[in-house]
């Protein structure tokens, strides 16, 4: 990933939070954990998974607002919205929204790539 990509990410991602028991230091050591378990697979796309990471929580704020929402799928969505629109491709904003959605695993949801199984393991612990 290139810097300007991983920095408009980033920005993203700041300008979303605003729960505190999920800030953006949380999202850094779900970020480095995901990134240490990457190390120990092979064929890990690491462009999709350091998105993931860094915007897995950015619904957590319509959540709270409206608690019958699930801040998953709202930021799987808002992801998705984000990436197009700054003008990634859809299959790669797609594969990041799976991951996201999947990070708070329920049966509906379950992950569907390396990448949201690696986001799925740092998430349940942090």
């Amino acid at each position: 990933m290139k810097r300007s990509d991983y920095n408009a990410i980033e920005q993203y991602m700041l300008q979303c939070m605003e729960d505190s028991a999920h800030d953006c230091e949380h999202v850094y050591r779900v970020l480095y954990t995901a990134l240490d378990i990457a190390q120990t697979e092979s064929s890990v796309d690491y462009d999709v998974l350091i998105a993931a990471c860094l915007l897995h929580d950015i619904g957590r704020k319509e959540q709270f607002e409206n608690p019958a929402l699930c801040h998953a799928e709202v930021g799987a969505e808002k992801a998705v919205q984000f990436l197009t629109g700054a003008g990634y491709d859809g299959e790669f904003a797609a594969k990041v929204g799976g991951c996201i959605r999947s990070h708070r695993f329920r049966s509906s949801a379950p992950p569907a790539s390396l990448e949201a199984e690696i986001l799925l393991t740092p998430t349940k612990s942090m």
